[in-house]
This record gives structure tokens, C-alpha cells and sequence, in this order.
């Protein structure tokens, strides 16, 4: 159990965050499928997505490692796989580890991009085929914070979102350990407006929907059998 000192510390430490993400038609604004972190010896020559077919990452020391989706599924045996192989460190991100990894990222070279101080690569989700939009709130989107994660939590306060989506499309929130198991903790119907802002809050704005130490919390719009272009969702919580 954590001491009084720790548990005043943290609560004097706590950050409130707002994050935006929209469909996958806005560059560098959509979900994250899977973050990755080059952890070998040498150089990065590309990392490619063919949507349907695979992903493939050449290294100088790893050589052309392939991770096809006709063998590993769901983008968390994806993950499991470069993570057991060690060029790459992997971790889900905007969405469930049991999405089919076919077709469900989108399709062309990553380019790296610096996060936190350290160069990952982002393969996204393609929001058009899965017909999701999500957002993972997480003291550690990185790699850099997950020796500490476990003493600290994350609070969800509001959702703003724009859908206009197919039928029975939801917002729902999932609470996600460190294992990777998601547990469903809060479910609504979504509102179908192409153009109109919803709201969701918790007591009025009052009150919040808080994971257990370490663990994060997954917002997803699920918008059933369609997704249009000009979807967004804004969340608002804090990380304590």
C-alpha cells in the first residue's frame, strides 16, 4: 500500500491533459495502432505496412524481419511477435491488442518521428476499415516512464466527440492492466451528427472514471458498420 507521503506527493503532482484525434484522414492527427522503439545496434533502413498483408522492418543488424498477418492475426500477436524477436520494442496503443491486424493499419512507409526524446515509429490505424477511433490514456505513450508506471494512475473526465458512423456504434472505455487484458467499464450509445459536438461527463463534471494504479484507460468511439471522414474525438482527464 502506498504511504501517506507518496499518495500527498503524487496528489500535489497531478497534471490534467487534453488529447485530440481525429479519422485517419487528417496526417499525424489519427490513432495509434502500434508505437515502436528501435532497440537494436545499428540503423533503421524502413519500416512498411502493406495493410492486408504485412508489416516489415530493415535494419542494419536485424536484416528484413517480416511479421505477416495471415499468421499473427490481431495486432497484439503482431506486437508479441517483434517484441520476442528484440530489433524493435513494440506496445499497443489507440486500440484493442484483439483487432485483426489485417487491414486494420494503414497502408505505406513510417516515417520516425521524436516523442519523449527518443525516436518511435507509428503505425496507425486505418479508422475507414475498423471504423474506430480511439485514445489510450497512459502515464507512459512512450517507453520511457514504464519502470514507474505502476505508482501512478490515470483519470478520465470528459469525451467530446464528432461521429458520423453506421449502426450500433458506442463509446465505450476500457480499463487495460499491464498485461494487456481490457476489461469494458463504461458503455454508451454514440450520437450520429456529422457535424455536431457531444458531450460526455461524468457527475455533471464533477466526477471522472479513474483506473487502478498502472493500469490505462482506452477510449474508443465504435462506430459499428460505418465511419465517415470528418470524425474527431477530444479527451480530457488528468495523470496523477
Amino acid at each position: 500500500m502506498a504511504s501517506f507521503d507518496s499518495l500527498s506527493t503524487r496528489e500535489l503532482l497531478k497534471r490534467g491533459f487534453a488529447a485530440f484525434v481525429t479519422d485517419d484522414t487528417v496526417a499525424n492527427t489519427g490513432p495509434v495502432a502500434i508505437r515502436l522503439r528501435y532497440v537494436g545496434t545499428g540503423t533503421v533502413t524502413s519500416v512498411t505496412v502493406t495493410t492486408a498483408t504485412n508489416i516489415v522492418m530493415i535494419t542494419s543488424d536485424g536484416g528484413t524481419d517480416t511479421y505477416a498477418f495471415n499468421a499473427l492475426t490481431t495486432i497484439g500477436a503482431v506486437v508479441d511477435a517483434i517484441n520476442a524477436d528484440g530489433i524493435f520494442q513494440a506496445k499497443v496503443l489507440d486500440t484493442l491488442r484483439s483487432i485483426a491486424s489485417a487491414s486494420s493499419i494503414t497502408n505505406g512507409a513510417i516515417t520516425a518521428h521524436a516523442f519523449e526524446g527518443e525516436l518511435v515509429w507509428d503505425a496507425l490505424v486505418d479508422t475507414s476499415a475498423i471504423f474506430n477511433i480511439g485514445y489510450r490514456i497512459s502515464f507512459d505513450r512512450g517507453f520511457k516512464r514504464n519502470k514507474i508506471k505502476d505508482q501512478h494512475r490515470v483519470s478520465l473526465k470528459e469525451i467530446i466527440y464528432v461521429t458520423d458512423v453506421g449502426a450500433a456504434s458506442k463509446i465505450n472505455v476500457y480499463e487495460i492492466d499491464k498485461y494487456g487484458t481490457a476489461t469494458l467499464v463504461y458503455s454508451r450509445p454514440a450520437v450520429d451528427h456529422a457535424a455536431t459536438e457531444n458531450t460526455i461527463t461524468f457527475a455533471s463534471g464533477h466526477g471522472e472514471i479513474t483506473a487502478n494504479d498502472g493500469n490505462d484507460l482506452l477510449v474508443i468511439a465504435e462506430c459499428g458498420t460505418s465511419l465517415a471522414n470528418g470524425c474527431y474525438m477530444n479527451v480530457t482527464g488528468e495523470i496523477a
